[in-house]
């Protein structure tokens, strides 16, 4: 892909490190680029650092690194391969550093990857960041948990109400660093009944004009519920819901970090 200097969509990103004093651990990235074809194409990666001392933010950083990398250097279509590339170079990379680097053994971090080619919608992801769609139907998370608590739910232990006050909610099955997950999650939801054949399927969805890409880490998500995501997306501009969606966070607590991206079609 060819670097451009502006994008071809409506876009907000900001972050913020909450409200508990804690390093800012969350890293992002949004790129503009020409595709082989010559179509417009925007990248979004948000990524959410974990581990002792500084090496959460270490983390991150590196994966948004790499995963930006990987996309940049795809020279035709086959963007999911490039996020699975991405994501197992920042994996091999963190597994590297953790063994020279004792501060920063145990590191690791999630990512959430949206890349909109014209108006065809790629995804890719490990963990629990999250993406969402808000079409006129309403929204909906596109993305899949990697968690204890998205299992619990799936195998019918718990009910998603169930799960909203439970305390394992942030016990991750799946992220990026050493042994962690080397393949990104392609799977686009856009059902609650799709296998997962039929997610992977929907990926180059093409969206239409207003359509808009939320890709967030779990500190907006666990604290701005969907009903109130959609309330603010579907009222602001990209940049000003982005900044109404931190505030609301920060107001409920901000016990995390918060990272969002918000990426809308007009053309």
């Amino acid at each position: 892909m060819t670097p451009a200097s502006t994008s071809h969509l409506n876009l907000g990103s900001g972050t913020h490190p909450g409200e508990t004093g804690k390093n800012n651990e969350d890293s992002f990235a949004v790129q503009f680029f020409r595709a082989a074809n010559g179509e417009p194409a925007t990248l979004a990666v948000v990524c959410d650092g974990v581990g002792g001392n500084r090496a959460g933010e270490v983390a991150s950083a590196l994966a948004v690194k790499a995963i930006v990398e990987s996309v940049a250097a795809c020279q035709d279509d086959q963007y999911l391969a490039a996020f699975t590339n991405g994501v197992n170079s920042a994996t091999q990379q963190l597994t590297k550093e953790s063994e020279v680097n004792d501060d920063l053994k145990g590191m690791g971090t999630t990512c959430a990857i949206a890349l909109i080619v014209g108006r065809r919608l790629y995804t890719g992801y490990v963990g629990d960041s999250r993406l969402f769609l808000l079409r006129p139907s309403g929204l909906r998370q596109i993305s899949v948990d990697h968690t204890w608590l998205q299992a619990a739910i799936e195998y019918g232990l718990l009910t998603p109400e169930e799960a909203l006050t439970h305390p394992n909610q942030h016990v991750l099955l799946r992220h990026l660093g050493t042994r962690g997950e080397s393949k990104a999650d392609i799977r686009l939801k856009l059902a609650d009944d799709e296998t997962p054949d039929q997610s992977e399927q929907n990926q180059g969805l093409t969206l239409d004009v207003g359509d808009t890409v939320l890709v967030c880490s779990d500190g907006l998500s666990d604290l701005v519920k969907a009903p109130d995501l959609e309330q603010v997306l579907t009222a602001a501009e990209p940049p000003a819901a982005v900044d109404r969606l931190i505030l609301m966070a920060r107001q409920r607590g901000g016990h995390d970090n918060i990272t969002v991206v918000v990426m809308r079609v007009i053309a």
